[in-house]
């Protein structure tokens, strides 16, 4: 039994003896990423999934929020903090995310914007406090949609729902993401009882048999058939990620907003 790593931005802890915790921890962005996230994020379920004792894996966020989307890290400088970083950091996550074998939960609170947003699209079961909000403002931006979105949100709550988010960057609260499919449930306890309660069911899915969560878990992706149609989406996505960025009007509207001029309200 291998101890978890020890990452820059994430604490990994075990929860029981089939269930890891993977908590995003830079609560004084919100938790909003920047390549080193990304990098690791893969190697926290990269681990997990080497675990053969694991069966289950629950991401969650510390602090107010879950996940407030993209850090504009660029604006440090640096070989490791450019778009081009970001796309290779960002692929790589979303070639474990898109074949992985074990159950992957989501505890959401507080905002889920942007590729906090987007990452739920990859996992299994997603639980949201009511305190949740979701919103993807990539076209305010100047960019487009990431994290296989674009295919994902439609099949996942039909084209007109999905668009709420990907084109008009409405902002859904806990329970229209509910109604709409793009979360399993929604929780009203206080925050620190809603994440106890998805630990306790992480904690029971832990006690199933892991080859057959595997084998269940494969058989609805053999059933929707479309792991090859999701990696081509998210192909399609990096490459006009790196046209817009290249963009005069997106480096304005990206400049203003990372200097305070049109942050988003959290």
């Amino acid at each position: 039994m291998a101890p978890p790593p020890e990452l820059k931005t994430i604490l990994c802890e075990r929860i029981s003896d089939g269930a890891v915790l993977l908590s995003y921890n830079t609560p004084k962005r919100s938790n909003a990423f920047d390549p080193q996230n990304y990098l690791d994020l893969k190697e926290g379920l990269v681990w997990a999934r080497d675990e053969p004792d694991v069966k289950v894996v629950v991401i969650t966020g510390k602090g107010k929020h879950y996940c407030a989307g993209q850090y504009p890290s660029r604006a440090m400088g640096g070989a490791e903090n450019t778009i081009d970083a970001e796309v290779a950091a960002g692929s790589a996550l979303s070639a474990v995310l898109t074949s992985y074998p074990k159950v992957i939960m989501a505890a959401v609170h507080g905002a889920s914007i942007g590729w906090g947003c987007t990452q739920l699209s990859s996992f299994d079961l997603i639980y949201a406090h009511q305190s949740a909000f979701f919103q993807t403002p990539f076209a305010s931006l100047g960019i487009v949609p990431e994290g296989g979105s674009s295919y994902n949100f439609p099949k996942a709550m039909g084209k007109v729902r999905a668009n709420a988010l990907l084109l008009a960057g409405e902002r859904l609260s806990a329970h229209e993401a509910w109604v709409g499919g793009l979360i399993t449930g929604v929780e009203t306890d206080t925050a620190d009882a809603f994440l106890g309660m998805v630990l306790e069911k992480a904690k029971r899915i832990g006690t199933f048999s892991g080859e057959a969560l595997k084998m269940a878990k494969q058989l609805t992706v053999d059933a929707s058939n479309d792991v090859e149609v999701r990696r081509q989406a998210g192909e399609r996505e990096s490459r006009d990620i790196l046209i817009r960025f290249a963009a005069e009007d997106t480096k304005e509207r990206m400049a203003a907003f990372s200097g305070g001029k049109a942050k988003s309200k959290i």
